[in-house]
Formats: C-alpha cells, structure tokens, sequence
C-alpha cells in the first residue's frame, strides 16, 4: 500500500501534513495548524446540529430569532476569517523566505 503524498493530499483538496522542516522553520505553524483543524472541526459539528444554517436554495439562512442558531453563525463566520488569516499568515511566511532565499548573490 502506497502512502500518501504531499500532492496526493492536495489533489484531494485535503490540508497536507507539516513537515519537519517546516516546522523546524517556524514553529508556529504546529499551532495553527492544529487551530485551522479544530476550526474545520467546530463548522462541521455547528452545521450538524443546526443544517438550515446552510440556507435554501437561495442561500439565504432562516434562522428564526433562535440565539443559539444565530451564535453558531457568528462562530462559523469566525472561523472562516481565522482560516483566512492563517492561510494569508502562511502566504507571507513563504514570500518572506522567498525573499531571504533571493538574497544570495550566487
């Protein structure tokens, strides 16, 4: 059985794994790493337990003044806007290693 590559995972459209040398470089990114899983997670679960959150057909939420609904909202659209940050956080990390691997004159 083959295992998984990085590509393999991307291709599926899944997060592929640290790697040491990435970690070894900014440490930091273990933690967010794990936080952006736990962010995935805490959607899935919300949406499991409240689905018309996903809206009709139209995309539109009835949420009905329900409280709970309308924090779990709030908290889905957090956690998006987390993923985002971390994923532009990543984005600058791999820019400003381009730029120190861009320094050498040889």
């Amino acid at each position: 059985m083959k295992r998984p590559t990085r590509t393999d995972a991307r291709r599926r459209g899944a997060a592929a794994p640290l790697t040491l040398v990435e970690i070894l470089n900014a440490p930091e990114l273990a933690a967010l790493d794990v936080l952006t899983h736990a962010a995935h997670i805490a959607t899935v679960a919300l949406i499991a337990q409240h689905p018309h959150l996903l809206g009709d057909e139209y995309g539109r939420q009835c949420l009905d003044g329900d409280p709970v609904a309308q924090r779990a909202a709030g908290l889905i659209e957090h956690a998006f806007a987390l993923s985002g940050a971390v994923r532009r956080y990543r984005s600058a990390l791999a820019n400003a290693a381009t730029l120190r691997d861009d320094d050498f004159p040889f």
